[in-house]
């Protein structure tokens, strides 16, 4: 943690050019916040120019933002202030120990200062009159007060704010802060109010910088008597593997200490001594990783441009040495003799930035050296279509000291507790042994090692997927024989329960200050997860071999998917509607995976006749599973009582059970059931409006009742109706006291479906426009990185075209194609030959 905030402030003119030299300079300097006027925006309502992922706030309504502030120290605490952030104003809020620290930055247009300019500053400064307070940006307002040589009418007007409320300057009467052809003045101001004085030092305005700048880089610090709370990042990935030797990592897996492990495995009835095996193998791989890897350093600031040189270098020193020499000169005359002379430097170094920046760009773009359609423009493109957020506000707005309550309240409502135990003593006879795989041989590890991905993060012991691959032939038959030992003791190794909890913002959710908006993944050690992967196997294979599942259940099932989950519904709205009345009712779930039932799961499998050693390993992978949040310094564990972990192999299958009761229960005439996991999807029919009614009614209490029988709760707010006719209910649909809504349309499985003035017809129109939509996005995303004259290959833009762009305009096609107009199959053909560039 730190004792000082390091805070600079710039005008950057709306050019460029003057970002990218301001991020060249903040790179060495590296402060911690950047207060920004006059932007680049290009006449957008975004702030561009900056690296991708930057934080930096400014209005967000579809204005064009006159001011920003861009926090170049990714781990301190910051949140907008909505109500004082507009077009021409930005504040917002730093996180300290005892209390905030509001930072406001501001951009008055020359002669355009009005009555709500002052109101608002004046607002600002009273609401936070209690708090530490930094007021700075460009005015445009002269005045002897800060040592100016003339006062405007902007300089009067801020001038009675500063006295009325008492409001510090820090303005060096040595230093200006604007330098043009028509002279100095001083129109960037930095304000304090008299909590925040005490605490603002080392001002400075570094005019010896200036280049292209008219206004000069203000800097101060913000220094305190204790210290500012930043986060300090968890990762489960702790070692850089691009940097890994790992010959010195297989050498430190010694074959006689691996050998020695698996004898014991071999000799043992006992499921500590596997416990303690399991430990050992994990100590050794970590030991290994420590010695032969380092661990991953995350900057806290952003990394320099690569199009940065000594060339540049060199320019930017005689632009700003010519700079001076015209700033400095008092005979007008010369001094103009000396702007032209700077004039042309300047413009040539303009050009020297635009011209490498370019040819970086297009290196970075072609990658002329590889032949990986999944590279840079790929990459760019995804974080431009989904960026991803990492921001936490339900944690992140609060002071630190609340944090651990938090954390402990996050926990506690994603993975509420069943308040029963279901943990039964199971057999380990050897009668129990006759069903075990004979096929966990060394080979089927090692293929089933290097089947998985390397991308995907580990658990708490940070032993990848990619460690174990390279150990894969030494360490193969340990752990064939560990695993297939623990199906014949029926024991799921502890140190292979405990899940890292990481959330996600669920998109567009507005209130990110509740826990039920996040979604949950739990990172499991990458052991443990090939452990899931076989016993999964062994239970799926069963299932299907002897027919135990539903066939209308179509999630994580052979030889199923959502398109023949689709293909289902599809058909039976069409076969029903033709001659009965018919609706839709999508049902969903309250928190499905992490409130499943243990005791129910296991029920399920006893009465599926599931072998009995894949029963207890699933009981024993139950029995003591714990969840961890970590977040800075904090942690919290809870043990578990029930739940699917979201990031297991197992959890689909786990779940696929569960609801196999009611999709096998579910028996009515005008009514038929469709699931892919937790999706459910009913069909609904009846001859007149009261007969649909009354069987709508009937299903949802079935599975209403269902669902309270086995400890689930139906969303209602989520569960919606949607209606193949156009006459109204007699009343509402009431379950308890929960309302269906009826909705125009409805989004199954990942296409949207409205009624359709056909009988024979379901209206696909919106499912269609919103494809295209999000395909144009990406074509323009994409033409923009790939024009006539530079951009990866026509071989890259065609693959990228397969693998990115066709999935997405093709999805659902074999629902949908039939069912669409002449119009709307034009449009799809006009933009499918538009992104080829056919004519």
């Amino acid at each position: 943690m730190n004792q000082v905030l390091r805070i600079a402030q710039q005008n950057t003119r709306k050019s460029l050019i003057a970002t990218k030299e301001l991020l060249s300079y903040i790179e060495n300097s590296q402060p911690d916040i950047i207060l920004i006027q006059e932007p680049y925006t290009k006449n957008t309502d975004k702030i561009l120019g900056y690296p991708l992922n930057s934080k930096i706030y400014h209005v967000d309504n579809h204005l064009t933002p006159k001011t920003g502030i861009y926090i170049n120290n990714r781990n301190i605490y910051t949140k907008i202030l909505d109500s004082f952030t507009n077009s021409w104003m930005t504040s917002i809020q730093v996180q300290l120990d005892n209390q905030p620290l509001v930072l406001s930055t501001v951009y008055i247009n020359p002669n355009s200062i009005e009555p709500e300019h002052l109101t608002t500053l004046r607002n600002l400064l009273k609401t936070y009159e209690k708090t530490p307070v930094i007021l700075s940006g460009d005015f445009n307002a002269r005045h002897t007060l800060w040592n100016d040589r003339i006062i405007n009418k902007h300089g009067q007007l801020i001038c009675d704010l500063i006295n009325e409320l008492e409001l510090q300057i820090h303005n060096n009467s040595k230093t200006t802060c604007f330098t043009d052809s028509g002279g100095e003045s001083i129109i960037d101001l930095t304000l304090t109010n008299s909590i925040a004085t005490p605490f603002l030092a080392n001002w400075d305005s570094r005019n010896d910088l200036n280049t292209i700048f008219d206004h000069s880089l203000i800097e101060f610090d913000y220094q305190l008597r204790i210290r500012i709370p930043t986060r300090i990042p968890y990762n489960t990935r702790r070692y850089n593997e691009k940097k890994a030797d790992w010959k010195k990592f297989r050498t430190l897996i010694p074959t006689h200490t691996i050998k020695k492990i698996t004898q014991h495995i071999e000799h043992t009835h006992n499921t500590a001594e596997i416990d303690l095996c399991v430990q050992q193998l994990t100590n050794l791989i970590q030991r290994a990783a420590h010695h032969s890897m380092p661990t991953i350093k995350r900057s806290l600031y952003q990394k320099r441009s690569n199009w940065w040189d000594k060339e540049l270098e060199c320019l930017q020193i005689v632009v700003r040495n010519k700079r001076n020499i015209f700033a400095r000169e008092k005979d007008r005359e010369t001094k103009q003799l000396y702007y032209e002379d700077f004039k042309h430097f300047r413009n040539k170094y303009v050009r020297m930035i635009r011209t490498k920046k370019f040819r970086k760009w297009k290196e970075f773009l072609e990658e002329t050296q590889s032949q990986d359609t999944w590279g840079n423009t790929y990459k760019m493109l995804k974080n431009k279509t989904t960026p991803k957020t990492y921001k936490l506000p339900i944690v992140e707005d609060f002071p630190m000291d609340q944090h651990q309550d938090i954390i402990k309240n996050i926990v506690n409502n994603i993975f509420p507790s069943s308040g029963h135990t279901h943990h039964t003593e199971h057999s380990t006879n050897n009668t129990l042994h006759e069903s075990l795989p004979t096929n966990l041989t060394k080979k089927y590890i090692e293929r089933l090692t290097n089947s998985t991905s390397s991308k995907k993060a580990p658990g708490n012991d940070h032993i990848t997927y990619n460690m174990l691959k390279q150990i894969n032939k030494t360490t193969s038959d340990l752990l064939s024989k560990l695993f297939y030992k623990c199906l014949q003791l029926g024991h799921f190794p502890d140190q292979w329960k405990e899940g890292i909890l990481t959330i996600f913002p669920k998109p567009n959710k507005e209130d990110l200050y509740n826990p039920k908006n996040y979604r949950p993944i739990s990172l499991l050690p990458s052991a443990g997860k090939l452990f899931e992967k076989i016993i999964q196997r062994e239970i799926q294979n069963f299932l299907t071999e002897n027919n135990k599942l539903s066939p209308n259940q179509h999630g994580f099932m052979p030889r199923k998917s959502t398109i023949t989950a689709l293909e289902d519904i599809k058909r039976n709205i069409l076969d029903n509607r033709s001659t009965k009345m018919t609706s839709v009712i999508a049902i969903d779930f309250t928190s499905a995976f992490d409130t499943a039932n243990w005791a129910i799961i296991l029920r399920n499998m006893k009465t599926l006749n599931i072998p009995p050693h894949l029963i207890n390993i699933i009981d024993s992978y139950f029995h003591n599973r714990s969840i961890t949040m970590i977040y800075n310094n904090l942690r919290y564990s809870k043990t578990l009582t029930q739940g699917c972990p979201q990031g297991s192999a197992l959890s689909p299958l786990l779940w696929n059970i569960l609801i196999n009761t009611l999709l096998d229960s579910f028996n009515f005439p005008n009514a038929s059931i469709h699931a892919y996991a937790d999706d459910v999807t009913i069909v609904c029919s009846g001859e007149n409006i009261d007969a649909l009614y009354n069987n709508i009614l009937t299903v949802l209490t079935y599975v209403n009742t269902w669902s309270i029988q086995n400890d689930l709760i139906i969303n209602y707010h989520k569960t919606n109706i949607l209606n193949f006719h156009t006459e109204t209910f007699p009343s509402p649909v009431r379950i308890g006291s929960n309302i269906v809504n009826i909705v125009p349309k409805i989004k199954i499985l990942g296409l949207t479906l409205e009624n359709h003035h056909y009988k024979k017809r379901i209206n696909f129109t919106s499912h269609i426009n919103s494809t295209i939509n999000k395909t144009i996005n990406i074509k323009n995303i994409l033409f923009n990185f790939c024009r006539n004259t530079f951009g990866i290959n026509s071989r890259k833009r065609k693959n990228l075209y397969v693998g990115l762009i066709r999935p997405i305009l093709t999805y659902g096609s074999e629902i949908w194609s039939d069912q669409l107009n002449k119009k709307q199959l034009t449009n799809l053909n006009r933009f499918n030959m538009k992104f080829l560039g056919i004519p």
